[in-house]
């Protein structure tokens, strides 16, 4: 924005009349995006464009060098610092070593989940471009705001998911410190937190600057099929929206003319476009989403039957309160992928209904024979399976979430807890 001038009269304050450079831009779906991908940054997976290691070849190689410690760290120390520290099992409490393992699934998992994301990086940066193509095809303000709100939740839950999991991370640094015990009990080269006070405080803190950036890649990670799913969801519901107000304009009394009926066509015809769009935008991202979220599918089950065996059986107040953060994490990490894939199944039937619900009434006959076509693609159900094993939607989270507890209960009659404290 830019001032051309001051308009005003003698005597008056009044502020001085601006003009803009041209109309705002219209928002955009790959806004959804932004935060998303300035973690895949900061975490070394992708610069992204306009960025310095885009423009300059000694920042590239800065970058890369970056990436590659970043992933040195991730895939191979981090889940050996977990493995290595089993060793020193009989000089930790009970509920400590819980606290590790309910960890260490997560982290030693991780790095399959790092590499099938970045693998597969270049096919959710290709999605942008059919959702270029779905966003050419929006018309009024309405159409416009809703991928604006879009825009504004995606990114505000990639900050949700980071404050989520720094939390956890906090809070079972704090209740581990105040009790004299490092968070983990991670086996750190040259460090022994039992022998004195610096050892323990150096060791603490190093804990705590590894978990929180386990956390950053986690978060990340987990939030992904959120945001893409939540925008499929948005294109699809803007495209029953257009088929839904096709022939509105129409007087209500009377069939429309042959030009306006050769519009309907027309505009039919951009509707089962749009229609293969969203199909091919869902086709980039659900291999991807697949792949992580079958790994997830693999250890939740595991990392909820010990948080519980945790606070139920061995945990003291402070673990307690962890552990119950740590289990609300978990939960972020499958229950809302598995939500927003329900959800997308029941907005593509939506999708169908509102085809019916079009004005279809004294219509062509080549416009009723193209929306029957239509209505037999719409219908086929939308479902996205983990590797073709399991299927993605709540049912499926419920069952895990029921045979965590199963595990817990099963844990519990067998008094394996009285026995491992008497043992101890």
């Amino acid at each position: 924005m830019k001032a051309v001038g001051w308009k005003t009269q003698p005597g008056t304050d009044q502020e001085p009349e601006t003009e803009t450079d041209g109309p705002p831009p219209l928002p955009e779906s790959k806004e959804c995006f932004r935060n998303l991908f300035n973690c895949f940054y900061a975490l070394g997976m992708q610069a992204p464009d306009g960025s310095l290691p885009t423009r300059s070849s000694t920042w590239r190689r800065v970058y890369r060098c970056f990436s590659a410690v970043m992933y040195v760290w991730q895939l191979i120390l981090v889940p050996t610092f977990f493995v290595i520290s089993y060793r020193y099992i009989e000089g930790m409490e009970m509920t400590q070593i819980l606290t590790s393992i309910q960890v260490a699934f997560d982290a030693v998992i991780l790095p399959a989940k790092i590499v099938a994301l970045a693998w597969n990086l270049s096919l959710l940066r290709k999605a942008e471009y059919y959702l270029a193509q779905l966003d050419g095809r929006c018309r009024d303000d309405e159409e416009f705001h809703v991928i604006d709100e879009a825009g504004r939740f995606c990114n505000r839950l990639v900050w949700f998911y980071q404050i989520c999991y720094a939390i956890y991370s906090t809070s079972t640094f704090l209740c581990s410190f105040l009790l004299g015990q490092p968070p983990y009990a991670l086996y750190l080269p040259g460090l022994d937190w039992s022998r004195s006070k610096l050892q323990f405080n150096i060791q603490a803190w190093l804990e705590l600057l590894i978990m929180n950036w386990t956390c950053l890649h986690q978060a990340s990670d987990d939030v992904y099929a959120v945001i893409y799913l939540y925008v499929v969801r948005v294109q699809v519901k803007l495209l029953a929206r257009r088929v839904r107000q096709m022939g509105s304009g129409d007087p209500p009394d009377s069939y429309p003319d042959e030009q306006r009926q050769e519009e309907h066509c027309q505009e039919l015809q951009k509707c089962i476009v749009d229609h293969q769009t969203v199909l091919k935008l869902l086709g980039c991202i659900s291999p991807v989403i697949s792949r992580t979220i079958f790994v997830q599918f693999l250890i939740t089950a595991a990392i909820m039957g010990t948080t519980m065996i945790n606070i139920f059986i061995f945990a003291n107040t402070n673990t307690k309160i962890s552990s119950i953060i740590y289990l609300m994490a978990v939960t972020l990490q499958t229950a809302p992928c598995c939500y927003q894939a329900t959800s997308l199944m029941l907005d593509n039937e939506h999708l169908a209904l509102a085809i019916c619900q079009s004005r279809w009434l004294g219509q062509s006959a080549r416009f009723r024979k193209m929306l029957l076509f239509y209505l037999h693609h719409a219908q086929q159900p939308i479902t996205l399976t983990a590797m073709k094993l399991f299927p993605i939607n709540l049912a499926t989270y419920f069952s895990i979430a029921k045979f965590s507890f199963s595990l817990y209960t099963l844990i519990k009659g067998m008094n394996l807890g009285e026995r491992l404290t008497k043992t101890n």
